[in-house]
């Protein structure tokens, strides 16, 4: 009877550390996509303001990488903050190109999609 409930117990943790690492895997694949879908629409943005596209357009991509980055975090310090100042480089950007400054727009735009692509790889090499 005793060594029934120790196999028991035994059973139980293993299923919760099992399930535990299922879902870091998720969620650190779920974090690894949003990181790339962030880049992936600056890369776009910053194609933009090269192709002298207007800033209705520029912003409006700025705007859903900024959508795109909220999705994820990391208790990872170095990359939290790396984001963070992406984050605040898009809404400057943002900001510039509602404004109509094209010139300083774009400059944020390209300064945040290089911060986003350190995150990528921060966030990569820890993971």
């Amino acid at each position: 009877m005793i060594n029934t409930k120790k196999i028991l117990a035994g059973m139980t943790i293993a299923s919760f550390v099992l399930a535990s690492s299922f879902a870091y895997a998720e969620n650190n694949a779920e974090v690894k996509a949003a990181i790339d879908q962030t880049v992936a629409k600056l890369e776009q943005a910053v194609d933009a303001v090269n192709k002298g596209e207007d800033a209705k357009t520029i912003a409006d991509l700025v705007l859903e990488a900024k959508q795109l980055q909220k999705s994820f975090s990391t208790s990872d310090s170095k990359v939290a903050v790396k984001k963070a100042q992406g984050s605040n480089l898009l809404g400057q950007a943002r900001t510039a190109l509602s404004e109509g400054d094209m010139s300083k727009g774009g400059e944020l735009v390209k300064k945040a999609l290089a911060t986003y692509q350190e995150v990528k790889e921060k966030y990569n090499a820890a993971h």
